[in-house]
């Protein structure tokens, strides 16, 4: 493991307790003569934020209305083009997750190990529901089913009408992990998750029963934190191919019916991934942005300036590339290079979760409690 790697997740495991950090400081930011305009549409404060702790806020976006909580619970409808508020509730409950959307309801996973489901059009609970443990991702739902992941290694179906307990499946955690889980994806009646230990799996999700199982990484390493292997990325699946990465591991391309190995290669995220075209693109844990041929995951190229930054998941915007760092700043490259065409800061605090794309405008909620709309215009884009 590098130097920064190591430094970084103690930093990470750290913050999971005391709230310091020991990460390497960041790269300064490079100068470069910008070809794309950004323009900050608008900006809001959705409540109360954390800085210092591993928290990854996200807002989610349903027929043109942005959804964020803060980490008190305070849940917000904003409009999307003017970032308008609509509607805000309390929950008052700690919250360290991002929220969620599905089946017509807006969800929150909370520290205190209960889902909150709410109306969307005015923010009313139709139900609550407690799971085993505290929810570090957010929740996701289809086909009448909410599916929740925990901290101890659980996932857990629960019914979208009431919120009622139809399924749970669980795997065996490391002594040591990082401070966070993964948002499981579902896709076509299955639900794939990673976990800790460096295995995902395929569960069918209206019966929770597994489908197959899959290692990602193996622990190796003379310490606890040399064999960190977490799956904490969501994974993506385009067309039969499911992509997964983990931390200290290998990022892998996978049969999504079979579970069978397409190809698999050496890196390390605990972020997220974004496809774009052919090529696959991921921020790893040293503050790289790398692209991949998603065929073959051969190199494409590795955009190596933003060291240290602690990077959030990509996000292809129109024609562009947008990853957010630990300083409130959006960098904008170049998907077909990494070349860096653009620089906006939302903030001050922290861009952990992952943003939403509409078109050329990017929408993401710093960990100060900003929520903002950035929109993108260069040459690229007048050309379409």
């Amino acid at each position: 493991m590098s130097r920064l790697g190591l430094m970084a997740i103690v930093g990470l495991l750290t913050a999971c307790a005391s709230g310091t950090s020991n990460v390497e400081p960041p790269a300064p930011l490079v100068s470069f003569t910008p070809s794309a305009k950004i323009r900050t549409l608008w900006s809001v404060g959705v409540g109360k934020g954390e800085t210092r702790k591993f928290i990854e806020l996200a807002p989610v976006m349903h027929e043109g209305t942005l959804y964020a909580v803060d980490i008190n619970g305070r849940v917000g409808a904003y409009a999307a083009d003017t970032g308008r508020q609509r509607w805000r509730v309390e929950l008052n409950v700690p919250v360290a997750a991002a929220i969620g959307f599905g089946e017509g309801l807006v969800l929150v996973g909370t520290k205190n190990a209960t889902v909150f489901a709410l109306e969307p059009g005015n923010g009313k609970q139709r139900w609550k529901s407690t799971v085993a443990t505290e929810i570090l991702s957010r929740p996701v739902a289809d086909a009448g089913i909410v599916v929740v992941q925990t901290i101890d290694g659980r996932i857990t179906g629960l019914s979208a009408q009431d919120g009622k307990r139809l399924w749970t499946q669980q795997r065996t955690q490391p002594s040591l992990s990082l401070r966070g889980t993964a948002t499981p994806l579902i896709n076509s009646g299955v639900v794939y998750t990673g976990f800790a230990s460096g295995k995902l799996i395929a569960v069918h999700l209206e019966s929770g029963r597994p489908l197959w199982e899959r290692t990602v990484a193996r622990p190796r390493g003379r310490n606890e934190i040399e064999r960190l292997v977490d799956v904490d990325a969501p994974p993506l699946v385009v067309g039969d191919t499911l992509f997964v990465v983990s931390y200290q591991g290998n990022v892998v391309a996978l049969d999504r019916t079979t579970g069978r190995v397409l190809w698999s290669r050496e890196e390390s995220s605990y972020s997220g991934m974004a496809v774009g075209g052919t090529s696959l693109y991921l921020t790893d844990a040293e503050g790289n942005v790398i692209a991949l041929d998603q065929r073959s995951g051969a190199s494409l190229w590795k955009q190596d300036k933003l060291h240290a930054r602690l990077l959030n998941p990509p996000a292809v915007v129109g024609d562009y590339l947008a990853v957010g760092d630990l300083q409130g700043y959006v960098h904008w490259l170049a998907p077909e290079s990494g070349d860096f065409v653009a620089r906006a800061r939302v903030g001050s605090g922290p861009i952990r979760g992952m943003a939403i794309v509409s078109g050329n405008k990017l929408f993401l909620q710093d960990q100060g409690g900003t929520l903002a709309a950035l929109e993108i215009e260069g040459e690229q884009s007048k050309r379409r």
